[in-house]
């Protein structure tokens, strides 16, 4: 039957039908409404009506414009109306959204939560039904003073037979630091001890993704949130889980690294010198694989 309600973020009246097609479980084909705030999360394409054209509302930040914008944006700023809330406070919470897409979450709101989330599996990482329900609560960063770093540590998620393993707890965890600098940020992603990995890290400048200006609805004092996306995930999120994935022995199929050890050896025959060189510096387990080659030349 049909009905009509107003959503509080954005202000926004609509009407649909609720059918069969329309509350469906999110983890098959769901379809209902992501205007509307209710207590199952909702997947459908939601229409924004812009100057009488349709625009669909985008799944991820990387797609978002400045008339729309997706669910999860909404709802984590939605938790910040009222309350002051600086350039830098804001551009800490679209890197946290990316951190969602990226299949990472708060530690301590992981532990709340992990048993309404969904596996996810080691060849991907954006699982919308998890990213939406993370949204609706705000990251606990620790921040000291107004001239301490801003400090997170992160949970990747990944499938059930994964995350039961109390020995992969540490693995599993990253420490998200972020300094300012002036007009920067500086942020760096590193694993948790005992880990001996390296860490990873990215200056941004606040002014080119959030504008210092006093504009409602939030978002709207966002751009480049594309550029942002991308370099958030090349930089710091995707180096960090596939290292994550390679030390627990979760190799993204089809990959060169999921190969078994004796291949090696007969794929290395068919390289140059050069070429071998090229495989070493990808990363130190291709450049172990090269070294154990070179014994037998």
């Amino acid at each position: 039957m049909p009905h009509t309600h107003t959503d509080a973020f954005p202000t926004k009246k609509h009407t649909h039908n609720i059918d069969a097609t329309t509350t469906t479980n999110p983890t098959t084909s769901t379809r209902s409404c992501t205007w509307c705030t209710h207590t199952k999360p909702c997947l459908i394409t939601a229409a924004t009506d812009v100057k009488g054209q349709q625009e669909e509302e985008p799944l991820c930040l990387e797609y978002a414009t400045p008339d729309a914008v997706p669910l999860h944006l909404r709802q984590m700023l939605g938790q910040h109306t009222e309350t002051k809330i600086s350039s830098v406070e804001l551009l800490m919470l679209l890197i946290y959204l990316v951190a969602l897409e990226s299949g990472f979450v708060e530690d301590n709101t992981y532990v709340e939560k992990r048993d309404q989330l969904r596996p996810v599996p080691a060849v991907g990482c954006f699982h919308i039904y998890n990213v939406r329900l993370l949204s609706q609560q705000s990251p606990q960063t620790i921040r000291k003073s107004e001239d301490a770093p801003f400090r997170m540590v992160l949970r990747t998620l990944l499938d059930e037979s994964a995350t039961q393993e109390d020995s992969n707890v540490s693995t599993l965890q990253s420490h998200l630091m972020a300094v300012v600098l002036g007009d920067l940020l500086m942020v760096t992603l590193s694993p948790a001890p005992p880990s001996k990995e390296p860490g990873h890290s990215i200056c941004l400048s606040i002014g080119r993704f959030v504008l210092n200006v006093q504009l409602e609805p939030l978002y709207k004092r966002f751009r480049r949130l594309d550029e942002l996306s991308l370099q958030l995930r090349q930089k710091l999120f995707q180096p960090m889980r596939a290292q994550q994935l390679l030390a627990l022995k979760f190799y993204l199929h089809p990959s060169l690294l999921g190969l078994p050890d004796e291949l090696y050896n007969e794929i290395f025959r068919y390289l140059n010198v050069n070429q071998l060189n090229i495989v070493a510096n990808v990363n130190r387990q291709l450049c172990n694989y090269r070294k154990l080659f070179k014994r037998h030349d």
